[in-house]
This record gives structure tokens, C-alpha cells and sequence, in this order.
């Protein structure tokens, strides 16, 4: 089995690394595929000892490695120039047979550039899960904005230079990618497993007798965080809305914010708060009738592919969105799960409508429906 080096620079636990990075690793693995190690690079002792106590859990889940380097941080005073030589010293003393480096972000990726020149026959695969230039426009700091979106411009089209092999979630961004000259793009959205999210009634009934919620109700839920992206005030709104209308609706909410969420929820009896492991999100999504997943229509969001699409569609869940998201948008055409947030109305449900649902999705953004294009990408 080939051998390959998961660079990132992101919390290990966090939910979007489970579901993106952790399980693909173990995806690869079980299919036979590349035999991944994680590096994860910091700059903050404080960052270290966070991930260092979360690594025998990690390590016990999915049963591989992980080393941690310190770094420059990225702000700093040519952090590229000095973390390229750190990283190159790293790869001579641990990993000079390595057949990819797979840079989970652009600024990951500049780092490993160094890495080619001693190590030839390596592949750098940049995994571009986004355009960085744009998703600035949603930091609260908004100082220097404009030289920072030339900055991210200009380490984008670098990277797009040095890598082999390029990762894109999204069409739009296999156009930009393409558009700055590098032609080895792999198109896979942000996926999940259908071995871990998929309709079962049993499930279903099971978890509204526990919530008590009877099987008449609607229920609606949000899963993420509450970043400004996520929109998590708006889709509050929404369901209040909705909730002045009708009656006997309910908002299930999963988050690890769970105080912050809770303050603006403002205690309404009808939206429940959960925090639970990402292998519990699909009873929750199960118990539901409705997901709710609002973007704004701007250039971040029409480049993005989340996860949180594949994770509702695959347990057959009508997704209550707007056309933001273009990938996922065309599907409204092809299967009846997708309603415009702007023109909401019920939907008849039932079980083999889900079923109906969950199968269609399976096919199409399942992690194990990418099987073959995962293999060509590590051949």
C-alpha cells in the first residue's frame, strides 16, 4: 500500500475533520488505498496540549498515527519561507519514502513546496475545500480586508502552481483552479458515508418516543456551528416564523455551542439543544422531517460543498435551502427532497419517500460512490 502524510493545521476533534478527514482516512485505509499519518502543525503551545490530550482517543477511533510540529505561526513575518524549511528538515528525518503529501489548506500546502525538492517522487495533493479570498468577507475583524484578499489571491494562484494534484469540492472552484493554469483537478464534494447516515424507521420511532414528540409533529433541525457563514440567526428566524403560523413544531438544534446557542434561542420550549458525537447525529437526523440549511447567495458559499447536504440527503431528509450552493441546488430538479427557504411549504413524508430519497444520494455525493475516483487520485 502506498504511503502518504496528512498535513493540517485544524482541531483533530473538530466536527468538520471528523467527518472530512478523519473518516476518509479510514476510508482509504479499509479499501486498500494509502496507509495515511497525520502532521499536524501548530504555533501555540496552548493548541499542543489541547490536541495532545485528545490523541489517544483519536488514535483509538481510527487506528493511525499522529506527529506534531511546531510552527511559525501563519501571520508572522515570512511564516512560509521559515515553515517550508521546518518542514523540509521533518520530511528528511521522518518520511523520505513517502509517496503523497496531502496539504488539507492552501497555506498547508505552501509549506510543503520545499518538500518536492528533496523528495522528488512525492506528490503534493492541495485539498481545496474553498476560496479563501472570499470566506474573508466573514471574519469580525475586518481591518485590512482588502489586502488580505490579495494576499489570499496571490498564495492561491502559487498553489495552484506547485501542486500536482488538486482536490475540489465544487465546480466553481475546479474553474478557478483550472483558470490558474492547473489542469489536474479531482471534482469530490464534501461527502459523507452512507454506512453511517441512512433512513431507518425504527430509529426514527424510537427517538421521538424519547424527545416525546408525538408522530404527527413536524420537526425541523439545524446541525453545525453558529459561525456567521451557517447563518444560524437567520434560520432561528425562519423557524420562528413558521412557528406563528403552525403549530405543533419542533426545532431540533446539534451543536458544540450549545450556551451560545441557548442565548439566542432565548428559551422557547420548542427548539431542543443537543451537543452529541458525531456517530449520534443520525438518530437525531432520522427523528426529523425537516433540515434546514440557509446560505447567503455570494461567491464562498457558490464555491462551498458542505458536508451537512450530504449527511441530511443521505438519511432522506427534505433540505429546507436557497440556490447558493450550486452543486447541490440542481439536484431540486432531479428529486423532490430540495424546498426553496424563500417559497416554504409542507410536504407530504413518509417512509418510502425517504427511502426513495436516501437511495438516490447514495449514488450520487456517498463517500462510497467516489470509490473509483479516490483510486485514480492516489495511483
Amino acid at each position: 500500500m502506498k504511503k502518504m502524510i496528512f498535513v493540517l493545521t485544524e482541531d483533530l476533534l473538530n466536527g468538520v475533520i471528523k467527518s472530512q478527514v478523519l473518516t476518509h482516512i479510514n476510508f482509504l485505509k479499509f479499501h486498500k488505498i494509502v496507509d495515511t499519518q497525520i502532521l499536524f502543525c501548530y504555533w501555540d503551545e496552548k493548541i499542543l496540549k489541547d490536541q495532545k490530550r485528545k490523541k489517544k482517543t483519536i488514535e483509538k477511533l481510527y487506528k493511525f498515527k499522529i506527529s506534531y510540529l511546531k510552527i511559525k505561526a501563519p501571520s508572522s513575518f515570512l511564516s512560509i519561507y521559515f515553515n517550508q524549511k521546518i518542514m523540509r528538515r521533518e520530511f528528511l528525518k521522518k518520511w523520505i519514502h513517502i509517496d503523497y503529501i496531502h496539504a488539507r489548506t492552501d497555506f498547508c500546502a505552501l509549506i510543503c513546496v520545499g518538500i518536492k525538492k528533496i523528495l522528488p517522487k512525492s506528490n503534493l495533493i492541495w485539498d481545496c475545500r474553498g476560496y479563501a479570498p472570499a470566506e474573508i468577507d466573514y471574519q469580525e475583524n475586518r481591518k485590512l480586508i482588502f489586502f488580505k484578499k490579495k494576499i489570499l489571491i496571490k498564495r492561491f494562484k502559487k498553489v495552484c502552481d506547485y501542486a500536482d494534484k488538486v482536490i475540489v469540492v465544487s465546480s466553481l472552484l475546479k474553474k478557478f483552479v483550472n483558470d490558474n493554469g492547473n489542469k489536474n483537478t479531482f471534482l469530490l464534494p464534501s461527502v459523507a458515508s452512507s454506512k453511517v447516515f441512512y433512513f431507518d424507521s425504527l430509529i426514527r420511532d424510537r427517538i421521538r418516543n424519547k424527545l416525546k414528540i408525538k408522530k404527527k409533529s413536524k420537526v425541523f433541525i439545524y446541525s453545525g456551528s453558529l459561525k456567521r457563514y451557517q447563518m444560524f440567526e437567520e434560520t432561528i428566524n425562519f423557524f420562528k416564523r413558521l412557528n406563528k403560523i403552525y403549530n405543533d413544531l419542533y426545532l431540533i438544534i446539534l451543536t458544540n455551542d450549545v450556551s451560545e446557542a441557548k442565548k439566542m434561542v432565548n428559551n422557547s420550549l420548542n427548539i431542543l439543544i443537543f451537543s452529541v458525537n458525531q456517530d449520534k447525529v443520525n438518530e437525531f437526523l432520522n427523528a426529523s422531517d425537516y433540515a434546514i440549511m440557509i446560505r447567503r447567495d455570494d461567491l464562498t458559499n457558490n464555491a462551498a460543498s458542505p458536508t451537512k447536504f450530504a449527511e441530511y440527503c443521505l438519511t432522506g431528509l427534505q433540505v429546507v435551502t436557497n440556490s447558493a450552493v450550486k452543486d447541490f441546488y440542481k439536484f431540486k430538479n432531479q428529486v423532490c427532497n430540495i424546498i426553496d427557504s424563500n417559497h416554504f411549504n409542507f410536504t407530504k413524508i413518509n417512509n418510502k419517500n425517504r427511502f426513495k430519497i436516501s437511495t438516490f444520494y447514495t449514488k450520487k455525493i456517498s463517500r462510497e460512490c467516489f470509490l473509483e475516483d479516490y483510486k485514480r487520485l492516489y495511483e
